[in-house]
């Protein structure tokens, strides 16, 4: 292996290797429901100063449906972009097809990567150009449940968390509704919700303290365990933004989350959909997903095809 942290965990998953290029981010806050503007949501948490500030999104997609004008209007919303509100915390940023004033819905999590000067205590692994840092600062996410799981059509998450999965299936979308695992049959062009079917290995990560243990165990100066080798740590390989194109990834692990809407006309009708992910052949994808309605083609021009801008992340084969 790379230089780095060899952990063997000898149950039968991959061994970790904490090598440099890989990242940890330390937990801030999960938000969910309505936002606070218009096309924004406002997440206040305390943050490091000098921190790098990402959001994971877990819904960044709202699709709305009201009157404008005597016509009925299909609208998504999506997430675009994080601006960081000092060190009190972050507001999202969206956007929608005629910039309507529209409030969103949506859910994530804020996560900030600590700066290299808050490492004195901790773990730092390094290299003339990147780093992966553990900080006995940093509260880390841990994994709460790792196994080989198939899905038919929807499956409730064994554990609450953000989910992560690998498969190889050109013919299924994957997504993520913050409960439920979502899998749709994309080589039917038709209207109806038809369900797919996938096997996956899922991983989820939550906010559970990790414990001390045999291994690698880290305290802060208050007693407080904030990283052990007992239960696997959350890192990460890189973001990526999934769009229509293959983006290859390979053996990794990919974030399970809706990706954007579309909008298609069949037999008349505007066929709504949120879209998810597709994972074939190690390459990743978006395309359509869930069905949200079917819409009767009035003259009003209703097809779009947007995926979101905000990144998901990729983790390592280590899980």
């Amino acid at each position: 292996m790379p230089e780095g942290i060899l952990i063997d965990y000898n149950d039968g998953r991959p061994v970790m290797a904490i090598t440099a290029g890989l990242r940890a981010p330390s937990f801030c806050a999960n938000f969910s429901g309505s936002g606070t503007g218009a096309n924004q949501f406002r997440i206040d948490t305390p943050l490091t100063p000098g921190s790098t500030v990402f959001v994971l999104p877990s819904i960044p997609v709202d699709i709305q449906e009201f009157v404008d004008m005597q016509t009925w209007i299909v609208l998504p919303i999506y997430m675009t972009s994080v601006t960081r509100n000092g060190d009190s915390g972050v507001t999202i940023n969206g956007t929608n097809r005629g910039n309507y004033q529209r409030i969103p819905k949506w859910a994530g999590t804020v996560f900030e990567i600590l700066p290299e000067s808050t490492h004195n205590e901790g773990m730092l692994i390094s290299n003339s150009t990147d780093f992966t840092a553990i900080s006995n600062q940093a509260s880390l996410m841990t994994c709460a449940y790792v196994g080989t799981v198939t899905v038919n059509g929807s499956m409730a998450l064994p554990v609450s968390g953000i989910p992560f999965g690998k498969w190889d299936n050109n013919n299924v979308s994957v997504g993520f509704d913050g409960s439920n695992i979502i899998v749709r049959n994309i080589s039917y062009s038709g209207m109806d919700d038809l369900e797919g079917s996938v096997t996956l290995e899922l991983v989820i990560f939550n906010n559970t303290a990790p414990v001390a243990g045999d291994g690698i165990t880290m305290t802060n100066s208050a007693g407080q365990v904030t990283f052990s080798t007992v239960k696997r740590p959350f890192v990460y390989d890189r973001q990526l933004t999934v769009t229509n194109t293959n983006q290859y990834v390979g053996e990794k692990y990919c974030q399970i989350a809706f990706t954007g809407a579309q909008s298609r006309r069949v037999s008349g009708y505007f066929n709504v959909r949120k879209k998810g992910i597709v994972m074939t052949g190690g390459n990743v994808r978006s395309a359509y997903n869930q069905v949200v309605g079917n819409y009767y083609d009035n003259g009003f021009d209703m097809t779009f095809n947007q995926n979101i801008n905000m990144p998901v992340l990729i983790l390592p084969n280590m899980y």
